[in-house]
């Protein structure tokens, strides 16, 4: 096989460079991250780290913390509007307009409001298995946004809910 295997974020795991596929890796797999990986020079990664201590890098630990940015700011709306209960946690949810990743999603990555075509965030990094970063990938390309997601219409739901 000469082509090349392209995967998301969750299909990469640093222990393929000590398998014995690691050649074949290195020289075929390319993979799709929605956020620069771990060890990459944002506040979010500085805080991660941090959090973190001393741990063996790994993106599972990237994703869990980004995808905790809208949970945090949906607490701290509620927090602010002095409503902790689930149903203010729900209203917070609903109402927020903006996340701020600290870096590790581009600004406009966190916008909530407005138009779906207008506010969904399409790009992705392209990222290639690399022995010598800290969790076995570097980014080969940023800003990376494919012909179909960026002429996708967001008019309708993609996919119908069939009620019985």
């Amino acid at each position: 096989f000469t082509g090349r295997f392209i995967g998301t974020e969750p299909t990469w795991n640093p222990g393929l460079l000590d398998s014995p596929a690691a050649e074949a890796i290195v020289n075929l797999y390319l993979a799709t991250y929605p956020w620069p990986p771990f060890g990459s020079d944002t506040p979010g990664h500085d805080a991660m780290s941090e959090a973190l201590g001393d741990v063996t890098p790994n993106d599972g630990y990237t994703a869990g913390w980004v995808w905790s940015y809208p949970l945090k700011a949906a607490l701290e709306a509620a927090f602010e509007s002095g409503d902790l209960t689930r149903e203010g946690m729900v209203k917070a949810a609903s109402e927020l307009e903006t996340v701020d990743y600290e870096g590790m999603l581009p600004e406009e990555a966190g916008r909530f409001s407005g138009d779906s075509n207008d506010t969904v965030f399409r790009e992705h990094l392209i990222v290639k298995p690399d022995p010598e970063a800290p969790a076995g990938v570097s980014v080969l390309e940023e800003s990376f946004v494919g012909p179909t997601a960026e002429a996708y219409d967001f008019a309708e739901a993609c996919q119908a809910v069939e009620e019985e």
